[in-house]
């Protein structure tokens, strides 16, 4: 084995100096390549999971709460037991939805908490530094406003861009992701504008109870 690597070594310092830069960059590709597939590819794929899941949810309670609104509506015009039924059965629904939301919002990152929290993770890092953080509008959970204000929940999402070479951002992401808390991750836009800095803009968001933003 010790012969292999000499005989590597030597292959090595007979190389030209622009053989030797492409084996440099070949070699720091292959580690960014093997870091993207054990950090980042995880992450994406458990955004895109996090992110089908609520959707799903958002489109049952939607559908849930406008065919109560549909058959209130129909209550009024022609009420009978049949329609009190579906009304009764509906809410039943509505209500075990309404629950289901209360416990993922229990263990979420309160809305107030979530900026001071990238931003105090974001101190501990070195070599990576912040441009800009933005808590945006809420947003209705569902999008009938009508719906959604039966409903009572919104999504409230920050935006963040930071500047910083790979490895310091790759080790922020990490501090992020060993966090106890919870939040959703919405988007990742992951640029090289100048070799070696980077430019990332990260989306995430956690659910409330209230639409305006309380600042903590």
């Amino acid at each position: 084995m010790k012969e292999f690597w000499l005989s590597l070594e030597e292959r090595f310092d007979e190389m030209s100096a622009r053989e030797k830069v492409l084996v440099a960059l070949c070699g720091l590709v292959a580690i960014v390549m093997l870091l993207f597939t054990l950090v980042l590819e995880p992450k994406l794929k458990e955004i895109s999971s996090n992110d089908k899941r609520l959707s799903n949810l958002k489109l049952t309670n939607q559908k849930t709460e406008i065919d109560i609104l549909r058959i209130q509506a129909q209550l009024k015009k022609d009420p009978n037991a049949e329609i009190d039924q579906d009304i009764s059965d509906l809410l039943a629904e509505s209500q075990y939805l309404s629950l289901q939301l209360s416990e993922i919002i229990e263990h979420l990152i309160t809305p107030s908490q979530m900026a001071e929290l990238l931003e105090s993770v974001l101190e501990q890092q070195s070599g990576i530094y912040l441009l800009s953080l933005k808590t945006l509008p809420a947003e209705p959970i569902t999008e009938s406003k009508e719906a959604s204000q039966y409903s009572g929940y919104y999504v409230h999402p920050v935006r963040m861009e930071l500047m910083g070479d790979y490895f310091s951002i790759l080790n922020y992401l990490s501090k992020l992701e060993r966090l106890p808390t919870s939040y959703y991750w919405r988007s990742f836009n992951y640029k090289v504008d100048e070799y070696p800095k980077a430019k990332l803009v990260l989306e995430v968001y956690t659910l409330g109870s209230r639409e305006e933003f309380i600042g903590g």
